[in-house]
Formats: structure tokens, C-alpha cells, sequence
């Protein structure tokens, strides 16, 4: 059901990494879900809502315009790391090394997996990780892919400090001039180290 409110919709920026914060439940993911194009905003209509035409003559003029259009002409693919990733075994299954591989894109995947510290990992089965080190995984599905949008949400969660700085730096290390970094979390170090510019 599309029947969320969100009073405004956060504007990436190619190039830059956007941080969304605020508390549990005001549509941080929502917010993650049309920024992907896996969820079209009802702009407040719940009983009808509107089509992309409409969507994007509410938009025009805005940055947002441009970014949907480029989202809806398939211009741009975005990936998405879920925020719940001790359900990721329940869909995913075989040895890290192995998923890793068939997703490697950019050929960073040995680089990703040293940052990450997911090396020593590589021989085990996903449903035997923990959930930080799922995280490290479910971080590193995202970074070594080729993409246009990257979205990470809470990927703090289950990590240590020292893992908070190590997925952060890794995260920063996308950037790129064409590229979007989207990034949503509850720990505002992290966020004030990670993001160049931040929405509540």
C-alpha cells in the first residue's frame, strides 16, 4: 500500500553522498524506495494516486524532475542494501566467495573484501554469519557492483566503531561524478563523517 506521507523528498546529487537521518518510522526507507524507482510518491493522494506524468509535472523544474526522468528512460540502475540483513540468509544461499564473484562487476571485489574485512570469510556460508559480518557482506554486494545508484540503509548497524569507519570509508570511495550515493542511518558520526550533506 502506498499510503505513507513524506513532506519532503530528499534531492541526491551526483558526486556527493546523502545522508538521511531522523527517528524510526518517518519514511527514511520510504524515501529509499522511490529514490530507487521501486515505489512511485502518491504526493499526498492515497485514493488516487498519480501517474509518472503527473508525478514528474509536480516535480518540474526541480532536480528531482531530471532524476526521475533519467530513474523512468532506465538511465540509471540503482542498488539497494537492505536494512534488515538478518533476513538476507533466508534468500541468499551458497559460500560468500562464490556470491561475491558472480556479482563482482568492477573487479574490486578482493579490494572490498580487505576493507570490509571479509577475507577470512570467503569460504563460509552466508546463513552462518553473523550479523556483522552480514553486514560487511550485504555492504560489499552493493560496492562492487556497476551502478548509477547506491543506496545503503543503516549500514552501521551490528558493527563496531572500527567497522563503522572501515564500511564508511569504503562507501565514500564510490564517489564519483556520475554517480549517486544515498545513505540512510541512525549513528550521526557516521553520517557526519560519511555524507557531504545531510536530510532529517
Amino acid at each position: 500500500a502506498n499510503s505513507f506521507k513524506l513532506h519532503r523528498l530528499p534531492i541526491p546529487r551526483p558526486g556527493e553522498v546523502l545522508g538521511l537521518v531522523g527517528t524510526n518510522g518517518i519514511g527514511k526507507s520510504t524515501a529509499l524506495k522511490i529514490l530507487a524507482g521501486k515505489q512511485k510518491p502518491n504526493l499526498g493522494r492515497f485514493d488516487a494516486p498519480p501517474d509518472w506524468q503527473e508525478i514528474l509535472a509536480y516535480f518540474r523544474g526541480s532536480e528531482l524532475q531530471n532524476y526521475f526522468t533519467k530513474i523512468l528512460e532506465d538511465d540509471l540502475k540503482a542498488i539497494v542494501k537492505p536494512q534488515y540483513v538478518d533476513q538476507i540468509p533466508k534468500t541468499v544461499k551458497g559460500s560468500v566467495g562464490a556470491i561475491l564473484s558472480r556479482k563482482d562487476d568492477t573487479k574490486t571485489e578482493e579490494l572490498v573484501c580487505e576493507q570490509l574485512d571479509l577475507l577470512h570469510l570467503r569460504d563460509r556460508n552466508v546463513e552462518d554469519l553473523s550479523g556483522g559480518e552480514l553486514q560487511r557482506f550485504a555492504c560489499a554486494v552493493v560496492c562492487i557492483q556497476r551502478a548509477d545508484i547506491f543506496m545503503f540503509d543503516e549500514p552501521s548497524s551490528y558493527l563496531d566503531v572500527k567497522q563503522r569507519l572501515r564500511a564508511a570509508i569504503t562507501i565514500r570511495s564510490l564517489i564519483s561524478p556520475d554517480r549517486y550515493i544515498i545513505v540512510v542511518e541512525h549513528d550521526l558520526s557516521v553520517l557526519d563523517y560519511l555524507s557531504d550533506f545531510i536530510c532529517c
